[in-house]
């Protein structure tokens, strides 16, 4: 699969993704309404980062090169560019 391909894949995914995951979120945030507003602040907080947790092995497979880039020719290392100077 191009990897144009993956990355229109992962983009429609998180973005199914994260309506879905702010409407939990939501719907779970609603529980804390009557809490005091540490534990709301210490929720949304973590609720607000979750989601990247269950995207990125997506994010990664959306990186992986195609199979013919992984055959080009590859940057020079640093230290080889140094010692040509």
């Amino acid at each position: 699969m191009k990897a144009t391909h993956r990355r229109a894949i992962g983009i429609t995914l998180t973005l199914v993704v994260l309506v879905v995951y702010s409407f939990f979120a939501a719907s779970v945030g609603a529980l804390f309404a009557d809490k005091p507003w540490y534990a709301q602040i210490a929720y949304f907080a973590i609720a607000g980062l979750a989601w990247v947790f269950p995207l990125y092995p997506v994010y990664m497979w959306m990186r992986k090169p195609d199979p013919d880039e992984a055959a080009a020719e590859k940057p020079p290392e640093a230290a080889a560019i140094r010692k040509r100077s």
